[in-house]
């Protein structure tokens, strides 16, 4: 488990002293506290996990393969080389090295410029919110394979990160028995709650024109009627743009409240949404391709 870190431990002696100092009393505080605090606070001490320690490594969601470089294709070089760099909070590769290379300056541009192009979960903190993480990645070029380009797996923290699910029913699936799991044992997970209604949030116009990406962590209550209450805002990357749009969108979701001894009860809730340029161009071309497949022309001569 990572200690936590200088700026961490600073908050915390400033929040301390803050309420030292404050005149209200224990009740009004209490009633001024996050909601999905309070739950995380008391289920993770039970547990003995720190609310700021990872909850989850991050993983690849978009891969691009760098191009085979003409010369060293031509002259039939082979040869492998390992990047590293650190997942930012939005899911993007951020200062990227060239950890080794054999041989020497053949691959190196090639491989650096598709790993800007790469997407990412962020890894996920136990409370709500997203973490940078420092990985690395091997690609091999193999001139004659049957694939020329091979990428290994994502290494995070000296771990090879094993695929996730890519299909939305799997991933449906998955979340809906671990949302049952979670109903049976009690165990507190914000992120497992199962939507039934969603609302994309729009991408700031301002944004696209920039080319400009982000992140905003929510936190939020479920009803027992699965509608969304106490929306917070936990964390951000480039909030000015892309906070309003997430408020307005996440609002308007609705979930499968959690049972307890039979009923439906209130409980926390918690979403990352990323925000990515090419992510988004990419759905409205789909929406655009499926649109104009349902087009039909009519000719009444």
């Amino acid at each position: 488990m990572r200690k936590p870190t200088a700026w961490i431990l600073s908050l915390i002696g400033s929040i301390a002293a803050a309420s030292a100092a404050d005149p209200l009393s224990e009740e009004s505080a209490e009633t001024a506290e996050n909601p999905l605090q309070q739950v995380l606070q008391s289920e993770t001490e039970e547990a003995g996990v720190s609310a700021v320690s990872r909850f989850e490594d991050a993983y690849v969601t978009l891969a691009v393969t760098p191009r085979y470089p003409r010369r060293a294709l031509k002259k039939k070089i082979d040869g492998e080389i390992t990047l590293s760099f650190d997942i930012a909070q939005h899911g993007r590769a951020e200062n990227i090295e060239i950890a080794a290379e054999e041989p020497r300056r053949v691959f190196g541009t090639e491989a650096v410029d598709a790993m800007k192009y790469w997407a990412f979960s962020p890894a996920r903190l136990a409370s709500c919110g997203t973490s940078v993480q420092r990985a690395s990645i091997t690609m091999r070029f193999v001139h004659d394979a049957e694939q020329p380009v091979q990428l290994l797996p994502l290494v995070v923290n000296d771990v090879p990160q094993l695929p996730r699910p890519t299909e939305n029913t799997t991933l449906q699936a998955y979340r809906q028995q671990q949302s049952a799991v979670m109903n049976t044992t009690g165990s507190f997970d914000p992120r497992n709650n199962v939507p039934t209604h969603r609302v994309q949030p729009e991408y700031p116009i301002k944004a696209l024109d920039r080319r400009k990406e982000g992140m905003v962590a929510v936190s939020f209550m479920i009803e027992a009627d699965g509608s969304v209450s106490d929306v917070e805002v936990v964390d951000t990357i480039a909030g000015y743009l892309f906070q309003r749009p997430t408020l307005s969108a996440i609002r308007q979701w609705e979930f499968e409240p959690r049972i307890r001894n039979g009923r439906p009860v209130r409980s926390p809730g918690c979403h990352e949404f990323i925000f990515h340029v090419d992510e988004y161009e990419r759905s409205g071309q789909l929406a655009r391709q499926r649109e104009n497949a349902n087009i039909r022309s009519f000719n009444p001569n």
